[in-house]
């Protein structure tokens, strides 16, 4: 039990990211009762060392609300909601407000750039944006103060939306920098080009943010596996979800709860089995609880991340000589490669 002046200091210079991490080294549930909402310019760890990145999305299945301002609302009532799970990123819905074109900065994002400060946290804000005589469907990201970080345009609006002249972004989608990483962005239709997102993961972005009118559930399945990266949706109908970079799903929103949230070891990577099964369980054995394994039975494959600040993956990799999966097959396939040529002679 804290003495009151220590619970006191505790109250006072706890982070979110501070929470988690020192909740995996036994601090425990009764220090987020305690702490005080954070703002933008509190104290944060490395960054570059270490990323357990809170995420959060919202869905607006079952919202009444007419498009505007009052559309915009009613979904920052959810957004606050989910406030309680104190994200480092949060997600809306494609076109969350059903709102007009305008400009970027403009009303919309002033009014969330507000609410990004207050909580300090990142916010992917999705809207119609209007550039000179140029409309597109957007996502526009903002900072834990409240600024512009940069902005994604969908690049495979609907016939529906060239018709209502919609234009197509630049195909080359960009990635965006936060300060726990790189993020992409993709926009409902667009998951049907499986080339953008593999572009996105070759740009290293560590979480591809999907807001969407629907779920495309299968779809995210795939695109978060095969380019093993995190994928967080947020939809206008149904469910909101994270997946994990094998695929699986991690949370959703639902009847009980209008959004989800997780926690995501931004090092966590995937491995064969083979070469790696004793590897693994003595990494298992040596770092106990301050790593995370988990075995894929069915497909002879295992993810590794680390859960202690102190304990960057790639230092792990380094000590047990291990091949993240995709270093593997391409080693593989030189070696195929270099045994077709000898064919060949």
């Amino acid at each position: 039990m804290l003495n009151p002046k220590a619970k006191r200091r505790l109250d006072k210079n706890i982070t979110r990211r501070d929470f988690f991490e020192a909740g995996s080294l036994g601090l425990g549930l009764a220090a987020v009762a305690s702490a005080e909402p954070m703002g933008a310019d509190e104290k944060r760890p490395n960054l570059a060392r270490h990323s357990l990145v809170r995420v959060v999305t919202v869905s607006q299945d079952a919202m009444q609300a007419p498009p505007g301002k009052a559309m915009l609302e009613a979904t920052l009532g959810r957004l606050n909601e989910a406030a309680v799970f104190r994200p480092d990123i949060a997600c809306l819905p494609e076109l969350f407000t059903r709102g007009e074109p305008e400009p970027v900065p403009g009303p919309t994002t002033d009014r969330l750039g507000q609410w990004a400060k207050e909580h300090g946290s990142h916010l992917v804000c999705p809207i119609r944006t209007r550039s000179g005589e140029a409309v597109f469907n957007s996502a526009v990201l903002i900072g834990r103060r409240g600024e512009i970080l940069g902005q994604y345009h969908k690049i495979r609006p609907t016939e529906n939306e060239l018709k209502e002249r919609t234009c197509p972004g630049p195909l080359d989608p960009p990635v965006l920098e936060t300060d726990f990483g790189k993020i992409g962005i993709q926009i409902c239709f667009d998951v049907n080009w499986h080339a953008q997102w593999a572009a996105l993961k070759q740009k290293d972005a560590r979480i591809i943010f999907f807001p969407s009118a629907f779920p495309a559930a299968r779809q995210l399945a795939h695109h978060a596996w095969m380019n093993q990266c995190y994928i967080v949706s947020a939809t206008m109908t149904r469910a909101a979800s994270i997946y994990d970079v094998t695929g699986d799903r991690l949370a959703s929103s639902g009847k009980y709860r209008p959004w989800a949230g997780a926690v995501l070891p931004l090092d966590k990577r995937v491995f064969e089995i083979d070469f790696h099964t004793g590897k693994m369980r003595q990494i298992e054995k040596k770092y106990g609880a301050k790593v995370e394994v988990a075995w894929y039975h069915d497909d002879d494959l295992v993810t590794l991340a680390s859960l202690d600040p102190n304990l960057p993956l790639e230092a792990i990799i380094k000590e047990y000589e291990l091949t993240p999966h995709t270093g593997y097959i391409q080693r593989a396939q030189q070696a195929q490669d270099g045994a077709r040529k000898q064919l060949q002679r």
